[in-house]
């Protein structure tokens, strides 16, 4: 009697690969909502504070973002 299955193993349609594929357009299009909100952001800081005081803003935001991601680090 003849087996039907291929005589080679194919792993291109193994489903973990399809759920890490699906998980990295997941994370793809999060990450593409996350650039917009942040362009918006820079946009809407600009237009109601001015270049000045938006670039100001944006230095203390950022250096506060740095001093908590140290102590994240700390954290253990």
């Amino acid at each position: 009697m003849r087996s039907h299955h291929n005589s080679k193993l194919n792993f291109s349609h193994a489903p973990y690969e399809k759920n890490l594929h699906l998980n990295n357009v997941d994370r793809e299009i999060r990450m593409g909502e996350l650039r917009l909100k942040y362009v918006q952001l820079m946009r809407d800081a600009h237009s109601f504070l001015g270049d000045e005081d938006a670039n100001i803003l944006i230095k203390e935001s950022k250096d506060i973002w740095d001093k908590l991601s140290n102590l994240k680090g700390l954290e253990v």
